[in-house]
């Protein structure tokens, strides 16, 4: 993901955003339904959901069509970037 495409997810940290394809690694656990406010909650979220889950499939979505799919790679490149930042005024 380039700069400008990070600096766009960062503009749109407060726009709402879901969470799928994350997998629960318990035994016998069921998946987890994951509910965010943000489009930077969520990727707070996936950034520090290992160990408890696995991330491999994840997709953040964003209502906005000028922010793509972010799987696991977008979002660890964006933590790296932003970190906490993403989800503060």
């Amino acid at each position: 993901m380039d700069r400008p495409a990070m600096a766009s997810v960062f503009r749109m940290r407060h726009a709402p955003a879901t969470v799928s394809g994350v997998r629960s690694t318990g035994q016998g656990q069921a998946d987890p339904i994951i509910r965010v406010n943000s489009l930077g909650d969520a990727i707070r979220f996936v950034a520090n959901a290992y160990p408890n889950y696995d991330i491999t499939d994840v997709a953040v979505t964003c209502g906005d069509p000028s922010i793509p799919r972010l799987g696991n790679l977008e979002v660890k490149e964006v933590w790296r970037e932003y970190g906490e930042r993403l989800t503060q005024e």
